[in-house]
């Protein structure tokens, strides 16, 4: 089993592939700011273009597929715009040319457009295309897209993973260990904030001397509440051999981490084990988690049959006590 992972724009990231050549299957990676936005903004370096061909390059080398990710949940004024599309398409073309092989897009119009024009690139669709169904899933299929990303909420429920596969004869991509509560309310609005920017507005959060989205969001929720850490629908390294024959690919998300968090990961992931604390393993690096849930034993998640327990759960924190007894 092999994993995907974020390119952190790090040196030691190199270091990286090179450690788990054999355990990773593609590196997903930004386009740089004046090509398109890509979900989250991160600082990029002058060098960073220059980067990209150093990491595709590299990754061509070890047999590693790259992913160049248009992510972001809205594009303002630049949907739909002509010119800002022939930009994007030109750029995959130049990138094809030194072996990139897939786009992650969450914007399904460009999908037709770039596969008549760069028939041999990989579309993938984005997790932020929020697939739940079958569906959705055979409308993406009509719309030319190779590879469904599903919807994190839904990870546990292998039943409709498999109907989705068998139905749609689309290859699979889950998301293995993002930290939001299943079925959050602010989902939408806290990503579109992100691709906005506007969670980068210093001056904004002055105006209101906290930053609005984490003192009024789903943080809150979970430090009412801590059983709600275990709706977050994420997929464990021993809980992997659930997906065999389901799932095709297998994403961790590691965007913003340094490379010695992405390498704690990949150990955990590929050994299909990790001893230690839970949240060790999951990208929570957007809050200060540790103020809200004490240590989660994951040895003692397994022992007590954490997977196969939670796929009745109820979805209401606030009546059932069951999830008490996982710290």
């Amino acid at each position: 089993m092999k994993f995907s992972i974020w390119y952190n724009e790090q040196e030691s990231f190199f270091d990286t592939l090179e450690a788990y050549k054999n355990n990773i299957s593609t590196v997903y990676f930004a386009a740089p700011e004046s090509i398109g936005p890509s979900w989250r903004s991160l600082h990029q370096e002058d060098d960073y273009e220059q980067q990209i061909i150093k990491l595709i390059c590299t990754c061509k080398k070890y047999n590693i597929w790259t992913i160049l990710t248009f992510n972001a949940t809205s594009e303002w004024i630049k949907t739909g715009d002509k010119d800002h599309m022939l930009q994007l398409i030109s750029y995959i073309k130049k990138l094809e040319k030194i072996g990139l092989k897939s786009v992650s897009l969450t914007n399904l119009l460009y999908v037709k457009f770039i596969k008549k024009s760069v028939p041999n690139i990989q579309i993938y669709s984005s997790v932020n295309c929020y697939l739940k169904n079958v569906e959705q899933a055979l409308y993406f299929k009509k719309l030319w897209v190779d590879i469904l990303t599903i919807d994190r909420d839904i990870n546990r429920d292998l039943q409709l993973i498999k109907q989705i596969k068998q139905r749609s004869w689309l290859e699979i991509q889950v998301m293995l260990n993002e930290w939001c509560i299943k079925n959050c309310p602010f989902r939408n609005t806290h990503f579109n904030i992100i691709a906005s920017g506007v969670e980068d507005n210093l001056e904004n959060q002055k105006k209101w001397k906290y930053n609005l989205v984490e003192r009024f969001s789903c943080t809150p929720i979970l430090a009412e509440n801590k059983r709600i850490i275990f709706r977050m629908p994420i997929i464990r390294p021993e809980d992997l051999g659930y997906y065999d024959g389901i799932a095709n690919y297998y994403k961790l998300v590691t965007r913003g981490l340094d490379t010695k968090k992405i390498n704690q990961f990949m150990q955990a992931y590929t050994d299909w084990y990790y001893h230690g604390n839970l949240l060790d393993i999951i990208d929570m690096s957007i809050i200060d988690y540790q103020n809200y849930v004490p240590f989660i034993d994951n040895d003692k998640l397994t022992d007590l049959h954490y997977f196969e327990d939670l796929q009745t759960c109820p979805g209401d924190c606030d009546t059932c006590t069951n999830c008490d007894k996982y710290f």
